[in-house]
């Protein structure tokens, strides 16, 4: 008895430690959750092609998220960013998953999620998610644009990570669009740490 109930508990804590690291990079958001862990599979595909990748399919500005009217680079710094937009409807934080210590951090704004991860004391912009209509791309992009749209857009040198079409830029940063049913349902904005 004594010893199936020591195994029991050990089952558990097997489990409860799989589900910590399953649930890194999410946000715990209804809304984004999928996204961030699709988002987070479609990363270590990237990382493990990207020593195979002989250039970019598009420019590094394409990568540079503005909204209105101010922009924020990825891997800048976020406190950068709250300069830009103000303070976050709401931001959430838990343990790093990029093997530095401090948090990643989640910013809820009305239109757009930022995701951060720590580096020496800081915070910076790792990932731009956005999942409503009305927040275009520098090349006029947005939730609701046809697939059709974003290859005459950004052209056919995409990789198709999952649902996403993702364009890879320089310095490891990279644009994604989630196409479900030949449709734009989120656009994401990439740093790969």
């Amino acid at each position: 008895m004594k010893k199936s109930i020591l195994s029991l508990a050990a089952a558990a804590l097997i489990f409860a430690s799989a589900f910590s690291f399953a649930g890194c990079g999410s946000n715990g958001s209804s809304d984004n959750s999928k996204a961030v862990s699709d988002t987070s599979a479609a990363s270590s595909k990237q990382e493990s092609s990207e020593s195979d990748q002989t250039s970019a399919a598009i420019a590094e500005n394409d990568t540079v998220f503005t909204y209105d009217g101010k922009s924020i680079e990825l891997n800048s710094n976020v406190e950068d960013m709250i300069a830009n937009f103000g303070e976050a409807n709401n931001v959430d934080a838990q343990l790093t998953c990029h093997g530095t210590e401090g948090e990643d951090k989640t910013y809820t704004y009305d239109d757009f999620t930022v995701n951060s991860y720590p580096l020496d004391g800081k915070d910076f912009v790792m990932e731009i998610l956005i999942s409503k209509a009305g927040v275009p791309t520098a090349k006029g992009i947005e939730v609701g644009s046809s697939s059709e749209e974003v290859v005459a857009a950004y052209g056919s040198e995409y990789k198709e990570i999952g649902v996403y079409y993702a364009y890879d830029a320089p310095g490891k940063k990279s644009l994604r669009f989630y196409i479900e049913d030949g449709t734009v349902k989120e656009i994401d904005y990439y740093y790969t740490v």
